[in-house]
């Protein structure tokens, strides 16, 4: 199943451990598509970082072109494009970008997509934006609702934690 994860780019150490958890049930049989821009691209690199076997499980996709992108994403999107990611750039130079334009470049990926999972904590409606582009194609999505500061919400049932969209 091809995947697209997004979410609050703002995670607390809880919500950071809910990501690594659903990263370690799904990333070993789906491909996992991630758009770095103010998501949740740092823990999903990471994850993928240290589990090396799975990165030709793995697409990236940024805005600028790679030779344009700070360290150290610069060199973690190398090393995992040599253990097998594909990466791909929309070739966009600004840094600045515009809702339209977003949703623009997030449909380019979205409407390739079996699901699109968004983990949120509450932090920016914004951060929901690839729901919204979802359910406008007609793909399935879902909202992840992280536990941000309350310990006892990580054991919560996933039907308590997932809500599908559309």
């Amino acid at each position: 199943m091809q995947l697209f994860l997004s979410g609050s780019h703002t995670l607390t150490d809880y919500d950071k451990q809910e990501i690594q958890a659903y990263l370690e049930k799904f990333a070993p049989v789906n491909h996992i598509h991630l758009l770095c821009y103010k998501s949740i691209e740092n823990e999903v690199l990471q994850f993928f970082l240290k589990k090396e076997h799975l990165a030709p499980r793995l697409s990236i996709y940024t805005f600028a072109p790679k030779e344009c992108l700070p360290e150290p994403f610069l060199s973690a999107i190398d090393y995992l494009e040599r253990l097998g990611s594909s990466y791909q750039s929309f070739g966009y130079f600004d840094t600045v970008i515009a809702k339209p334009t977003y949703e623009k470049f997030l449909a380019q990926i979205v409407s390739k997509m079996d699901l699109v999972c968004c983990f949120y904590n509450g932090d920016k409606p914004t951060d929901v934006i690839p729901v919204d582009v979802a359910k406008a194609l007609d793909v399935q999505s879902m909202i992840y609702d992280l536990p941000k500061a309350k310990k006892h919400l990580l054991h919560r049932a996933s039907s308590d934690k997932i809500k599908l969209v559309n």
